[in-house]
């Protein structure tokens, strides 16, 4: 009767707990390989999972919705009361007693695992505090290797808010009798797979950040309309006045395709010059690296610039932040758009290139396009854009390391590019003022 009720209240609590999970967890699952990894698990199964936060548990849960989940846990939340060692019990909780190194644990995990059970284990013992994941506890090897069961992986970044999503990566199964067939291994055998398993947690988070940056730079992780396109609809709906006359190779053209990722460099004449980009590449999402200063002390500036696609860099400082997201848009096969000059250029003229655009480009191993945004000749008329041929930055690299030298060079030559597009542009114009 009483193992009767305590999975009479684990079920009615799932159940009804289930829609307040899915608001507040928002959790997204990707997939190490999904043709041969899913949710659902057939028979007995170790999960192991890095340690974000007290909520882990909960949200790993309902991550397998057709299991009852056990978890290894630690005496101090039984110390807690009678109350909360109940209700650890109920939701599936096996004690470990760190303290007085009572390894009765295992024999109650092996247990659960011969009854075709699923188990979570969080070997680093306590939560990250950082970035940093702990090293891992090797008990878990021990039940592993004794029970048969494979160990699953996991990886979550622990985005336990409201206004945030959890992210979660599922690996592959992992059968440690394919790398220890010792019925007695050593402590080097299970140190080794002790740091195997670590090293593939890490490597979920790798592929975690990876497919996060995706989504939100390639897809939106919220509804890409109203949180991705709703800038350039904005923009289009302006076209009228920003309105582009764009050439490339020396033609006319309705608008500029560019397939791929890649960084445009262009003059920055004017405040207009990000809408009129946004009109010249409506077809693709671009997005446009902007000073912090454009930012502070106007939240309205703000929340448009974020809907333009504009990205925040502080020039005061390292920004590794700033750069890692700029990163991020052009290995996902975005544009980026960056004015090398650092401000707006003044009385017509083009100011000296700095070396970022061509450090980003190193980085990202991803083409320049030199762009020439010239002015209007009437306030009724159309602002005129010249592309220029793409330029592959590793031809023009002299040293394997990166290094100053190679960077101005390469500014230099974006620099005389942009000015060669901006003398066509000129005798275009004077061509046509003398017909």
């Amino acid at each position: 009767m009483k193992k009767f009720l305590t999975w009479l209240f684990y079920w009615i609590g799932h159940v009804t707990l289930w829609p307040i999970q899915w608001i507040y967890y928002r959790k997204k699952v990707y997939y190490e390989d999904k043709k041969v990894t899913s949710r659902k698990i057939k028979g007995p199964a170790l999960v192991v999972s890095n340690h974000k936060g007290l909520m882990d548990f909960p949200m790993a849960m309902f991550l397998f919705p057709f299991h009852k989940l056990y978890c290894l846990m630690s005496e101090l939340i039984y110390n807690h009361g009678k109350l909360l060692a109940w209700l650890t019990k109920i939701v599936g909780g096996v004690r470990v007693d760190r303290v007085n190194y009572d390894f009765g644990f295992m024999d109650k995990s092996l247990q659960l695992l011969d009854k075709k059970k699923l188990l979570i284990v969080y070997p680093e013992g306590k939560v990250e505090t950082s970035d940093k994941m702990y090293p891992f506890h090797p008990s878990y090897i021990l039940i592993a290797l004794k029970s048969g069961a494979p160990i699953i992986p996991i990886y979550t970044d622990g985005k336990y808010k409201f206004k945030e999503r959890c992210h979660v990566v599922i690996g592959k199964a992992i059968y440690l009798d394919d790398y220890c067939t010792s019925e007695n291994p050593s402590k080097e055998e299970i140190d080794s797979l002790n740091k195997m398993i670590r090293n593939k947690i890490r490597e979920l988070e790798r592929i975690c950040k990876a497919k996060v940056a995706k989504d939100t730079y390639n897809h939106g992780i919220h509804f890409k309309f109203f949180f991705r396109d709703l800038g350039r609809l904005l923009a289009f709906l302006m076209n009228v006045h920003f309105k582009a006359k764009v050439y490339n190779k020396g033609k006319h053209k309705k608008n500029l395709k560019i397939k791929g990722g890649g960084v445009i460099v262009a003059n920055h004449s004017s405040f207009a010059d990000p809408l009129v980009l946004l009109n010249v590449f409506w077809r693709r999402r671009i997005f446009i690296l902007t000073a912090e200063i454009v930012f502070d002390g106007h939240p309205h500036r703000s929340w448009l610039l974020n809907q333009l696609g504009c990205v925040r860099i502080d020039r005061n400082i390292n920004d590794i932040d700033a750069m890692q997201k700029c990163l991020d848009i052009v290995k996902n096969g975005n544009l980026l758009v960056i004015f090398p000059s650092g401000h707006i250029d003044k009385y017509g003229t083009i100011d000296d290139f700095k070396g970022g655009a061509a450090l980003m480009a190193i980085q990202a191993n991803v083409p320049i396009y030199p762009l020439y945004l010239g002015p209007r000749t009437s306030k009724i008329g159309r602002n005129p854009v010249w592309l220029g041929e793409k330029i592959d930055i590793e031809k023009l690299r002299s040293h394997d390391r990166l290094n100053k030298e190679d960077l101005n060079n390469i500014s230099q030559v974006l620099y005389q590019e942009v000015k060669r597009l901006e003398a066509i542009a000129l005798d275009t114009n004077s061509k046509k003022e003398k017909k």
